[in-house]
């Protein structure tokens, strides 16, 4: 087992009793990442997953029993292999509340790396798992790669200003290469580490401002039975740091082995006359628990196990088969370098019965692995009781077919071959770009040949077989890519808010399109557009507002979305008028006589004075004829008729002209009494606007009620049949021009 210098000392300062630094209530989330490629090994030949899980755990069984400490963690790439829903498969699996120390070493321990690496996603989750106070905040994010989901790291930690909340935002990289580390550069505080004393050390150094450590051990008991009866003397116990350093031996007292030990992921190494050496694993000495851990060290049949395929694909899947084995709710199968220790373990499966067979994944590795069956004790501890025959699995040559040059911004398609594993792709990067570098991919599971996105810049770039469970390039093939020519043919003038038509020349790439936009807009910037793939020449609808702009040829294919050819345009004002009464009736209809370039979505409305831009009510589209009819409001005051268009949001105002509305006068004249089913005559007066009417409610009935009514453009007087039930009504002058409908005169009447 790989030793580290300190070990013992970076525990104490990282995983020992810990206080907090202030009686505040703090707030700390752990995420770790569970993504494929944590299978891969470290310089030092440990698997990265297995570094992570006993550094995490250690962390966890040193933290204190104190009311004011929050610890929740979340992890993300262990439920989705691949596809859309792996980029969201980010879980907070304990919340932040309490120590919850059991749940949470239980939850690391369980861990099985599987999928993608949505960071960006996780810290966006991340900010509603936590409190909107002023409590201290930090979240420490343990990851083996950079973001593989698309996600916009520079801006995830928007999403917690948005919550009024602070955040110290620690991040852990294991073994990163130069992109990797270099895609972290500006978010929060970075650190790589390569070995799992570091990572030891590294998360000490992001917890220390919340928390301090204490270094007192604790006391640990182990009892011993063979056959299920004690064994109180005659055998050697000793407890192995899972990160290394030296072993400590528990000596007997009172029919029990004890000793003190700093808290931590151990191994135990019992030794017996009848059973020779069996190794323990997977032991937690934690603050608050009381470490008593119980071995049964009596001889257990071996359990057969056999592999296949022989040998499997590296990076790929293996079936175990097991037989001849123990009783156990759970115990479980692995696969591990035949070098490791028994507490070191890979991908697994939990197991039930005397024989089966599970499905494990390998790591795109050649060196020596077995499975093993291990029997799980009831105090958490396992031992392994069956081993495989040594296998190695063995590479699968990849290679790639596609063209030696492509335009910028246009498709390629791509051949291949390779061992397809479930998560390997293709994708094209820059000449020479370190290993793990993408853009543009499509996995190999998609089909045979795939088309990749070819990007816009000319240059030397490669074409690369990968895989997101692997830190390696499987194949590699050299790609040119060349400039595309792009052109535009516009009119050097138009009229502001008409639609010009342009010819342009371009690759017609998808995502390809044509906008105008104001003189030295930034890169990106758009208005009204058209894409080159609806056909050439275009039609583009100018801004409204005359002044120097360029007509432009862009793609999607970048963000921000490239200036790939541009041409000058100046855009004329053009002359607008309306001519209407200077004071109206409220709620009669104007004659509104209009001047204006009659674009499409032109039209004239009717505001009240002042109101803000793209503000209207009644209008009408000046392509429905000159002179055009509104309805004015119902309320007296000052108004604007305004010509706006639809072109710009918000509508501008491209003139105006004020208006007064004068209020209208009401009245009805009726009987003040009726026989209930009887007829009313009604005299009234009043605009005879479009949709006034006159009706009868019951007394006090809410504004906009109605029940029989006749229109006033039906004569004058009106006749009203009567309600059949006697009592107190309303007679009422209303109109349908405003929602509800409102009274504007009303008469009292009795039905009897």
């Amino acid at each position: 087992m790989p030793k580290y210098t300190s070990v013992l000392t970076s525990l104490c300062t990282l995983a020992l009793t810990l206080g907090l630094a202030q009686a505040q209530p703090t707030y700390v989330e752990l995420i770790l990442d569970a993504s494929g490629s944590m299978f891969s090994r470290l310089p030092d030949g440990q698997s990265r997953i297995n570094v992570a899980k006993d550094v995490l755990q250690g962390f966890i069984a040193g933290l204190p029993d104190t009311p004011d400490l929050n610890v929740g963690l979340r992890i993300y790439g262990a439920q989705e292999a691949s596809g859309a829903a792996a980029c969201t498969d980010s879980a907070l699996v304990l919340p932040l509340k309490g120590v919850a120390r059991a749940a949470l070493q239980a939850q690391v321990a369980q861990t099985r790396p599987k999928g993608a690496t949505p960071i960006a996603y996780s810290l966006q989750q991340a900010a509603q798992d936590f409190p909107a106070d002023g409590s201290k905040k930090l979240i420490v994010l343990v990851t083996d790669g950079q973001e593989s989901c698309g996600g916009k790291l520079g801006s995830v930690l928007d999403t917690f200003k948005q919550r009024g909340i602070e955040v110290d935002l620690r991040i852990i990289g294991i073994d990163l290469n130069e992109a990797a580390r270099k895609s972290f550069s500006g978010l929060g505080t970075f650190e790589n580490v390569q070995s799992g004393a570091q990572l030891a050390s590294a998360l000490g150094r992001a917890t220390e401002q919340v928390v301090k450590p204490v270094s007192a051990p604790l006391p640990v008991t182990v009892t011993l039975t063979s056959g299920g009866s004690p064994l109180t003397q005659g055998a050697q116990v000793s407890f192995q740091p899972a990160l290394g350093g030296a072993a400590i031996a528990l000596g007997p007292a009172g029919g029990r082995y004890g000793a003190s030990l700093p808290p931590g992921v151990y191994s135990a190494r019992v030794e017996t006359a009848e059973s020779g050496v069996q190794v323990f694993g997977g032991l937690n000495v934690a603050v608050g628990s009381p470490n008593a851990f119980t071995f049964e060290v009596g001889k257990v049949g071996a359990v057969k196990l056999d592999v296949s395929p022989l040998p499997p694909v590296a990076g790929g899947k293996l079936t175990v088969s097991f037989a001849s084995a123990p009783a156990g709710e759970r115990n479980w199968v692995t696969i591990a370098q035949k070098t490791d220790p028994d507490s070191a373990y890979l991908d697994y499966q939990y197991v039930k019965g005397a024989s089966g067979q599970v499905q494990l994944s390998v790591p795109d590795e050649e060196i020596e692995y077995e499975a093993r069956y291990l029997l799980a004790g009831p105090d958490g501890s396992s031992r392994v009781v069956g081993r495989s025959a040594p296998f190695t699995p063995r590479r699968v040559v990849a290679s790639l077919d596609a063209p030696d040059s492509a335009v910028g911004g246009g498709q390629i398609e791509v051949r291949w071959t390779g061992p397809n594993n479930e998560r390997d792709y293709v994708t094209i990067v820059p000449k020479g770009a370190p290993d793990g570098t993408y853009t543009a991919y499509f996995y190999t599971r998609d089909g045979n040949p795939g088309k990749l996105k070819v990007p816009l810049t000319p240059g030397d770039y490669e074409l690369r077989y990968a895989s997101d469970d692997s830190s390696r390039t499987f194949a590699s093939r050299p790609l040119r890519v060349t400039a595309a020519n792009y052109a535009l043919s516009a009119p050097t003038t138009a009229t502001a808010g008409s639609s010009i038509t342009i010819k342009w020349t371009g690759p017609n790439n998808p995502g390809d399109y044509v906008t105008v936009v104001p003189k030295g807009a930034p890169v990106g910037t758009y208005t009204a557009y058209f894409y080159t793939r609806d056909g050439n020449p275009g039609t583009l609808k100018t801004p409204a507002a005359p002044g120097e702009y360029e007509v432009r040829y862009s793609t999607e294919a970048a963000s921000p979305n490239p200036t790939l050819a541009s041409v000058p345009i100046t855009l004329t004002a053009s002359t607008f008028g309306l001519d209407t009464p200077a004071t109206a009736p409220a709620g009669s209809q104007l004659s509104v006589n209009w001047t204006g370039p009659n674009n499409p979505g032109d039209y004239v409305t009717i505001v009240p004075k002042g109101a803000p831009i793209g503000t209207y009510t009644q209008y009408f589209y000046t392509r429905d004829g000159n002179p055009g009819r509104l309805q004015t409001p119902l309320s007296p005051g000052e108004y604007e008729v305004r010509y706006s268009t639809e072109g710009e949001s918000p509508n501008p105002t491209l003139f105006s002209r004020a208006l007064t509305l004068t209020a209208a006068s009401y009245k009805l004249e009726a009987p003040s009494s009726g026989a209930a089913g009887g007829r009313v005559q009604i005299k009234w007066t009043g605009p005879n606007n479009p949709g006034d009417y006159v009706t009868i409610v019951p007394k006090g009935a809410p504004v906009g009620t109605y029940t029989d009514y006749a229109y006033t453009r039906d004569g004058n007087p009106l006749s009203l049949p009567l309600p059949q039930q006697p009592g107190q009504y309303e007679l009422r002058y209303s109109s349908e021009q405003a929602s509800p409908n409102p009274t504007l005169f009303s008469l009292p009447f009795t039905v009897k």
